[in-house]
Protein backbone atom coordinates (compact mmCIF):
# COMPACT_ATOMS: atom_id res chain seq x y z
CA UNK A 1 0.00 0.00 0.00
CA UNK A 2 2.78 2.55 1.24
CA UNK A 3 4.31 1.86 -2.40
CA UNK A 4 1.88 2.40 -4.37
CA UNK A 5 0.65 5.48 -2.68
CA UNK A 6 3.95 6.73 -3.38
CA UNK A 7 3.66 6.00 -6.98
CA UNK A 8 0.72 8.09 -7.13
CA UNK A 9 2.00 11.05 -5.26
CA UNK A 10 4.70 11.16 -7.87
CA UNK A 11 2.32 10.70 -10.78
CA UNK A 12 0.10 13.49 -9.21
CA UNK A 13 3.27 16.05 -9.39
CA UNK A 14 3.49 16.20 -13.09
CA UNK A 15 -0.35 16.66 -13.26
CA UNK A 16 -0.37 19.16 -10.27
CA UNK A 17 2.72 21.35 -12.43
CA UNK A 18 0.75 20.96 -15.74
CA UNK A 19 -2.10 22.82 -14.63
CA UNK A 20 -0.08 25.16 -12.34
CA UNK A 21 1.48 25.94 -15.97
CA UNK A 22 -1.85 26.33 -17.76
CA UNK A 23 -2.97 28.61 -14.80
CA UNK A 24 0.04 31.18 -14.68
CA UNK A 25 -0.64 31.41 -18.21
CA UNK A 26 -3.96 32.53 -17.86
CA UNK A 27 -2.92 36.07 -17.47
CA UNK A 28 -0.29 36.12 -20.67
CA UNK A 29 -2.81 34.59 -23.16
CA UNK A 30 -5.05 37.93 -22.76
CA UNK A 31 -4.92 40.16 -25.70
CA UNK A 32 -2.74 43.43 -25.04
CA UNK A 33 -1.50 44.32 -21.25
CA UNK A 34 -2.69 42.08 -18.99
CA UNK A 35 -2.46 44.94 -16.10
CA UNK A 36 -4.93 47.06 -18.43
CA UNK A 37 -7.03 44.44 -18.99
CA UNK A 38 -7.98 44.05 -15.02
CA UNK A 39 -8.20 47.59 -14.98
CA UNK A 40 -10.32 48.46 -17.39
CA UNK A 41 -13.80 49.86 -16.77
CA UNK A 42 -12.98 51.80 -13.35
CA UNK A 43 -12.22 55.50 -13.82
CA UNK A 44 -9.85 57.75 -12.74
CA UNK A 45 -6.84 54.93 -13.57
CA UNK A 46 -3.41 56.48 -14.14
CA UNK A 47 0.12 55.26 -15.38
CA UNK A 48 1.18 54.90 -11.65
CA UNK A 49 -1.91 52.24 -11.00
CA UNK A 50 -0.88 50.33 -14.37
CA UNK A 51 2.51 50.39 -12.53
CA UNK A 52 1.94 49.17 -9.23
CA UNK A 53 -0.41 46.09 -11.21
CA UNK A 54 2.22 45.24 -12.84
CA UNK A 55 4.87 44.52 -10.24
CA UNK A 56 2.39 43.38 -8.05
CA UNK A 57 1.82 40.82 -10.66
CA UNK A 58 5.35 40.50 -11.86
CA UNK A 59 5.21 41.40 -15.31
CA UNK A 60 8.11 43.27 -15.56
CA UNK A 61 10.13 40.25 -14.88
CA UNK A 62 10.91 37.74 -17.67
CA UNK A 63 8.30 34.85 -18.03
CA UNK A 64 10.49 31.97 -16.69
CA UNK A 65 11.29 34.42 -14.18
CA UNK A 66 7.66 35.07 -13.61
CA UNK A 67 6.54 31.33 -13.70
CA UNK A 68 9.54 30.50 -11.00
CA UNK A 69 8.33 33.44 -8.74
CA UNK A 70 5.03 31.89 -8.81
CA UNK A 71 5.49 28.55 -8.26
CA UNK A 72 7.44 29.02 -5.53
CA UNK A 73 5.14 31.25 -3.71
CA UNK A 74 2.85 28.32 -4.57
CA UNK A 75 4.78 25.99 -2.81
CA UNK A 76 5.05 28.28 0.31
CA UNK A 77 1.47 28.42 0.67
CA UNK A 78 1.30 31.97 -1.15
CA UNK A 79 -1.36 32.19 -3.76
CA UNK A 80 -0.68 35.84 -4.69
CA UNK A 81 -2.92 39.20 -3.35
CA UNK A 82 -6.83 39.77 -5.09
CA UNK A 83 -6.46 43.19 -7.28
CA UNK A 84 -8.90 44.63 -6.24
CA UNK A 85 -9.72 43.96 -2.38
CA UNK A 86 -6.20 43.59 -1.87
CA UNK A 87 -6.42 40.34 0.18
CA UNK A 88 -4.76 37.24 -0.18
CA UNK A 89 -6.00 34.71 -2.38
CA UNK A 90 -6.13 31.94 -0.40
CA UNK A 91 -7.85 33.46 2.57
CA UNK A 92 -10.45 34.43 0.56
CA UNK A 93 -10.80 30.83 -0.12
CA UNK A 94 -10.78 29.73 2.79
CA UNK A 95 -13.88 31.64 3.96
CA UNK A 96 -15.77 30.97 0.91
CA UNK A 97 -14.94 27.00 0.86
CA UNK A 98 -16.98 25.73 3.77
CA UNK A 99 -20.02 26.78 1.95
CA UNK A 100 -19.05 24.68 -1.08
CA UNK A 101 -18.00 21.89 0.81
CA UNK A 102 -21.46 21.62 2.82
CA UNK A 103 -23.58 22.19 -1.12
CA UNK A 104 -20.90 19.54 -2.44
CA UNK A 105 -21.34 17.15 0.42
CA UNK A 106 -24.90 17.11 0.49
CA UNK A 107 -25.28 16.99 -3.30
CA UNK A 108 -23.11 13.77 -3.51
CA UNK A 109 -25.06 12.37 -0.48
CA UNK A 110 -28.49 12.48 -2.29
CA UNK A 111 -27.10 11.46 -5.65
CA UNK A 112 -25.35 8.46 -4.43
CA UNK A 113 -28.33 7.84 -2.37
CA UNK A 114 -30.80 8.35 -5.04
CA UNK A 115 -28.44 6.91 -7.61
CA UNK A 116 -28.08 3.41 -5.77
CA UNK A 117 -31.71 2.98 -4.90
CA UNK A 118 -33.04 3.65 -8.73
CA UNK A 119 -30.37 1.43 -9.87
CA UNK A 120 -30.70 -1.82 -7.43
CA UNK A 121 -34.17 -1.85 -7.78
CA UNK A 122 -34.11 -1.01 -11.37
CA UNK A 123 -31.50 -3.96 -11.89
CA UNK A 124 -33.85 -6.32 -9.54
CA UNK A 125 -37.10 -5.75 -11.45
CA UNK A 126 -35.49 -5.72 -14.72
CA UNK A 127 -37.82 -5.40 -17.88
CA UNK A 128 -40.41 -4.57 -15.52
CA UNK A 129 -42.13 -1.52 -15.34
CA UNK A 130 -40.71 -0.34 -12.45
CA UNK A 131 -37.45 -0.82 -14.13
CA UNK A 132 -38.61 1.21 -16.56
CA UNK A 133 -39.87 4.06 -14.48
CA UNK A 134 -36.53 3.93 -12.95
CA UNK A 135 -34.64 4.70 -15.67
CA UNK A 136 -36.63 7.49 -17.39
CA UNK A 137 -36.12 9.06 -13.99
CA UNK A 138 -32.25 8.28 -14.58
CA UNK A 139 -32.77 10.13 -17.99
CA UNK A 140 -34.65 12.87 -17.47
CA UNK A 141 -31.88 13.74 -14.51
CA UNK A 142 -29.20 13.44 -17.18
CA UNK A 143 -30.86 15.72 -19.79
CA UNK A 144 -31.98 18.25 -17.70
CA UNK A 145 -29.47 21.09 -17.30
CA UNK A 146 -28.97 21.94 -13.33
CA UNK A 147 -29.69 25.64 -13.98
CA UNK A 148 -32.96 25.04 -15.36
CA UNK A 149 -33.70 22.10 -12.68
CA UNK A 150 -32.93 24.45 -9.82
CA UNK A 151 -35.21 27.33 -11.06
CA UNK A 152 -38.30 24.65 -11.65
CA UNK A 153 -37.80 23.49 -8.28
CA UNK A 154 -37.56 27.55 -6.85
CA UNK A 155 -40.83 27.97 -8.76
CA UNK A 156 -42.73 24.84 -7.26
CA UNK A 157 -41.68 24.39 -3.90
CA UNK A 158 -40.50 27.80 -3.02
CA UNK A 159 -43.06 29.92 -4.72
CA UNK A 160 -46.21 27.74 -5.85
CA UNK A 161 -45.57 25.79 -2.41
CA UNK A 162 -43.74 27.49 -0.22
CA UNK A 163 -42.50 24.89 1.85
CA UNK A 164 -38.39 26.16 1.54
CA UNK A 165 -36.47 29.50 1.33
CA UNK A 166 -35.45 30.36 -1.88
CA UNK A 167 -32.22 31.61 -1.85
CA UNK A 168 -29.43 32.67 1.25
CA UNK A 169 -27.28 30.10 3.64
CA UNK A 170 -28.63 29.15 6.95
CA UNK A 171 -30.47 26.02 7.71
CA UNK A 172 -30.70 23.01 6.35
CA UNK A 173 -33.89 23.92 4.55
CA UNK A 174 -31.64 26.60 2.42
CA UNK A 175 -29.62 23.58 1.54
CA UNK A 176 -32.36 21.28 0.11
CA UNK A 177 -33.17 22.96 -3.34
CA UNK A 178 -29.67 23.62 -4.13
CA UNK A 179 -28.14 19.95 -3.51
CA UNK A 180 -30.95 18.66 -5.24
CA UNK A 181 -30.96 20.79 -8.45
CA UNK A 182 -26.80 19.95 -8.71
CA UNK A 183 -27.07 16.27 -7.34
CA UNK A 184 -30.17 15.08 -10.13
CA UNK A 185 -27.84 14.75 -13.26
CA UNK A 186 -24.79 12.26 -10.89
CA UNK A 187 -27.72 10.66 -9.38
CA UNK A 188 -28.77 10.00 -12.50
CA UNK A 189 -25.20 8.54 -13.94
CA UNK A 190 -24.91 6.39 -10.56
CA UNK A 191 -28.43 5.21 -11.22
CA UNK A 192 -27.77 3.79 -15.10
CA UNK A 193 -24.25 2.47 -13.77
CA UNK A 194 -25.17 0.60 -10.79
CA UNK A 195 -27.96 -1.38 -12.49
CA UNK A 196 -25.56 -2.12 -15.44
CA UNK A 197 -23.41 -3.53 -12.98
CA UNK A 198 -25.19 -5.39 -10.72
CA UNK A 199 -26.63 -7.08 -13.57
CA UNK A 200 -23.55 -7.95 -14.71
CA UNK A 201 -22.46 -9.13 -11.15
CA UNK A 202 -26.07 -10.96 -10.63
CA UNK A 203 -24.57 -13.72 -13.31
CA UNK A 204 -21.45 -14.47 -11.59
CA UNK A 205 -20.65 -17.71 -10.56
CA UNK A 206 -20.17 -16.76 -6.51
CA UNK A 207 -23.46 -15.17 -6.59
CA UNK A 208 -25.52 -18.52 -7.83
CA UNK A 209 -22.95 -20.22 -4.93
CA UNK A 210 -24.30 -17.99 -2.65
CA UNK A 211 -27.45 -18.55 -3.00
CA UNK A 212 -27.28 -22.57 -3.54
CA UNK A 213 -26.19 -22.26 0.15
CA UNK A 214 -29.20 -21.51 0.98
CA UNK A 215 -28.49 -17.66 1.95
CA UNK A 216 -31.41 -15.63 2.22
CA UNK A 217 -31.82 -12.83 -1.34
CA UNK A 218 -31.42 -9.81 0.97
CA UNK A 219 -27.96 -10.79 2.17
CA UNK A 220 -27.02 -12.07 -1.52
CA UNK A 221 -27.58 -8.49 -2.71
CA UNK A 222 -26.30 -6.74 -0.09
CA UNK A 223 -22.90 -8.30 0.81
CA UNK A 224 -21.63 -9.77 -2.23
CA UNK A 225 -23.57 -7.93 -5.48
CA UNK A 226 -23.99 -4.79 -4.72
CA UNK A 227 -20.74 -4.46 -2.72
CA UNK A 228 -18.83 -5.67 -5.88
CA UNK A 229 -21.05 -3.64 -8.38
CA UNK A 230 -19.91 -0.25 -6.33
CA UNK A 231 -16.28 -0.35 -7.34
CA UNK A 232 -16.83 1.01 -11.04
CA UNK A 233 -19.46 3.58 -9.15
CA UNK A 234 -16.61 4.90 -6.36
CA UNK A 235 -14.45 5.43 -9.84
CA UNK A 236 -17.31 7.33 -11.71
CA UNK A 237 -17.96 9.48 -7.79
CA UNK A 238 -14.11 10.71 -8.11
CA UNK A 239 -14.62 11.70 -11.75
CA UNK A 240 -18.03 13.57 -10.90
CA UNK A 241 -16.41 15.98 -8.43
CA UNK A 242 -15.28 17.85 -11.01
CA UNK A 243 -18.79 18.25 -12.37
CA UNK A 244 -19.73 18.99 -8.57
CA UNK A 245 -17.23 21.75 -8.10
CA UNK A 246 -18.52 23.11 -11.98
CA UNK A 247 -21.88 22.74 -10.85
CA UNK A 248 -21.46 24.47 -8.28
CA UNK A 249 -20.43 27.64 -9.70
CA UNK A 250 -24.00 28.01 -11.52
CA UNK A 251 -25.80 26.65 -8.57
CA UNK A 252 -24.33 29.19 -6.16
CA UNK A 253 -25.16 32.00 -8.33
CA UNK A 254 -28.98 30.29 -9.20
CA UNK A 255 -29.55 30.22 -5.61
CA UNK A 256 -27.74 33.03 -4.76
CA UNK A 257 -25.61 31.07 -2.01
CA UNK A 258 -21.99 32.18 -0.87
CA UNK A 259 -19.26 29.95 -2.01
CA UNK A 260 -16.32 29.02 -3.88
CA UNK A 261 -18.54 28.58 -6.98
CA UNK A 262 -19.95 32.39 -6.75
CA UNK A 263 -16.39 33.88 -5.57
CA UNK A 264 -15.32 32.71 -9.03
CA UNK A 265 -17.79 34.61 -11.07
CA UNK A 266 -17.09 37.60 -9.63
CA UNK A 267 -13.54 36.79 -9.79
CA UNK A 268 -13.77 36.77 -13.82
CA UNK A 269 -16.63 39.52 -13.78
CA UNK A 270 -13.91 41.88 -12.23
CA UNK A 271 -11.08 40.57 -13.79
CA UNK A 272 -9.66 39.48 -10.85
CA UNK A 273 -7.03 37.40 -12.49
CA UNK A 274 -4.70 36.26 -9.17
CA UNK A 275 -8.18 35.07 -7.41
CA UNK A 276 -9.26 33.38 -10.54
CA UNK A 277 -5.89 31.78 -10.70
CA UNK A 278 -5.87 30.38 -6.85
CA UNK A 279 -9.62 28.84 -7.79
CA UNK A 280 -8.44 26.92 -10.46
CA UNK A 281 -5.49 25.77 -8.64
CA UNK A 282 -6.83 24.80 -5.18
CA UNK A 283 -9.94 22.75 -7.30
CA UNK A 284 -7.11 21.29 -9.19
CA UNK A 285 -5.25 20.33 -6.03
CA UNK A 286 -8.73 19.08 -4.34
CA UNK A 287 -9.73 16.76 -7.48
CA UNK A 288 -6.20 14.98 -7.82
CA UNK A 289 -6.50 14.19 -3.66
CA UNK A 290 -9.86 12.84 -3.81
CA UNK A 291 -9.44 10.62 -6.89
CA UNK A 292 -6.36 9.26 -4.89
CA UNK A 293 -8.14 8.49 -2.36
CA UNK A 294 -11.31 6.97 -4.44
CA UNK A 295 -8.21 4.18 -5.88
CA UNK A 296 -7.05 3.35 -2.56
CA UNK A 297 -10.91 2.39 -1.13
CA UNK A 298 -11.42 -0.23 -3.97
CA UNK A 299 -9.51 -2.77 -1.50
CA UNK A 300 -11.81 -1.82 1.50
CA UNK A 301 -15.01 -3.15 -1.06
CA UNK A 302 -13.00 -5.86 -2.98
CA UNK A 303 -10.67 -7.88 -0.90
CA UNK A 304 -9.34 -9.39 -4.01
CA UNK A 305 -7.14 -6.17 -4.56
CA UNK A 306 -3.71 -5.80 -3.19
CA UNK A 307 -1.27 -2.78 -3.87
CA UNK A 308 2.54 -3.66 -3.70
Amino acid sequence: MTRYLVQRLILAVPVLLGVSIVVFLMLHLLPGDPALAMLAGQSGITSEDVDRIRRQLGLDQPLPVQYLTYIGRVLHGDFGESVHSHRPVLEMIAEQAGATIQLAVAAMVIAVTMGIVLGTISALRQNTWVDTLSMLVALFGVSMPSFWFGLILIYIFSLQLGWLPVTGQGGWQRLVLPAIALGMDFSAITARLVRANLLEVLRQDYILTARAKGLRNQAVIARHALRNAMIPVLTIIGLQLGNLLGGAVVIETVFAREGIGRLAVTAILSKDFPLVQGIVLVAAVVYVSINLLIDLSYATLDPRIRYG
